[in-house]
């Protein structure tokens, strides 16, 4: 069993979150193995400022899971992380994870972004001796600046990853959106590009990012 697993703050979830998700649930079923894709909301990130609260975001998250399942990808929500006190570190989680399915190979899919400050997290070297790495390549960008260490785990080879590299660099092309643009762009009362309806109807009827000018 492959779990994987796309963590964030999703604050909010938008095309770019859906986008990679559905990239991955189309290269896993081409496999004849079994596979589950859960979201991994954070409590709290430690290189950025508080997220909106909770439940919003669960909620926004569950509309999300909604869309994906009407394109038949079946997707779940983990909350592992979601409820435990900031800051949350990724290893923590990841060992948390490989403690709690110790036979299935787990993947943790991310941006590009989060790929070249990797070498930044709390523990990184060993975190991929509890979980593999997907990453998203940065539209327009290249892999200059993720360092070195990082990169010799690194292939955009997908079978070389599902035999023994830890990270995956994957080039297909995903919107280029960020939450923070997203909050921003609410504020002018527009449903803003990249970000669905449903979660734009709750944002508006929750009155959520008001204070964002």
């Amino acid at each position: 069993m492959k779990r994987v697993f796309l963590g964030g703050s999703f604050d909010p979830v938008h095309d770019g979150h859906l986008g990679m998700i559905c990239l991955v649930h189309q290269r896993l079923s081409s496999l004849d193995l079994p596979y589950v894709i859960s979201f991994l909301p954070t409590a709290g990130n430690p290189f950025k400022s508080m997220p909106t609260n909770s439940d919003h975001r669960l909620n926004m998250l569950s509309l999300a899971c909604d869309l994906l399942q009407n394109q038949s990808i079946n997707i779940s929500i983990d909350t592992t992380e979601i409820h435990q006190i900031p800051p949350i570190y990724t290893i923590d989680t990841v060992q948390t994870l490989a403690q709690r399915y110790p036979t299935d190979e787990r993947i943790f899919v991310m941006g590009g972004d989060s790929l070249a400050n990797l070498h930044m997290w709390k523990n990184y070297e060993k975190i991929l001796t509890h979980i593999k790495i997907w990453a998203f390549a940065r539209k327009g960008k290249g892999n200059d600046d993720i360092a070195l260490n990082v990169l010799a785990r690194m292939t955009d080879d997908f079978d070389d990853f599902l035999k023994d590299k830890a990270i995956f660099y994957d080039k297909s092309p995903v919107p280029a959106i960020s939450s923070t643009q997203i909050r921003q762009a609410i504020t002018d009362a527009k449903q803003p590009p990249h970000l669905p309806e449903p979660i734009f109807d709750y944002i508006k009827n929750h009155q959520l990012y008001k204070t964002v000018l």
